[in-house]
């Protein structure tokens, strides 16, 4: 009986677990008040943008106890809809390959502007995403924001 007990719970422990998503699964609105403790969280000063020649401010704050590494690159999103779809920069534009480091409990501060990498964007709800890298594993750092 103690052996059926033990399977049971192990099977359940196990559902449970798989449940669960990814910190680059969720969204804002579904992290709530819970954002905070995200792993690598990543914040907007300002989720409206009336003016793209404007840079959108953010700080990125490591909440685990592992450095990570990132560089200049990141990925822009519009949602359609249904889904998230990368927007594409201007023509021939790269990145340098450059890391920094962002030690535990660290905040950066940076800006996006938008007018710099892109065309004229059209209004709709935009994701930002920023790779961060560790030898414990990698995190999508991210903010959405609405250009009006």
């Amino acid at each position: 009986m103690k052996l059926k007990t033990l399977i049971t719970m192990l099977s359940i422990l196990l559902v449970l677990t798989g449940c669960s998503a990814a910190a680059g699964d969720l969204n804002n609105s579904e992290l709530a008040d819970n954002d905070r403790i995200m792993p690598i969280y990543l914040e907007l000063e300002n989720t409206v943008v009336t003016d793209q020649s404007i840079p959108l401010k953010f700080t990125i704050k490591n909440n685990t106890q592992n450095v990570y590494s990132y560089g200049l690159m990141f990925t822009l999103f519009q949602y359609d809809g249904a889904k998230w779809v990368e927007v594409e920069m201007k023509d021939d534009f790269a990145f340098i390959m450059i890391a920094y480091n962002l030690n535990p409990g660290e905040t950066i501060e940076g800006g996006l502007d938008l007018s710099f990498f892109y065309n004229e964007l059209p209004k709709g709800f935009y994701r930002y995403e920023k790779k961060m890298m560790s030898e414990h594993g990698d995190v999508l750092a991210f903010g959405e924001f609405n250009i009006e």
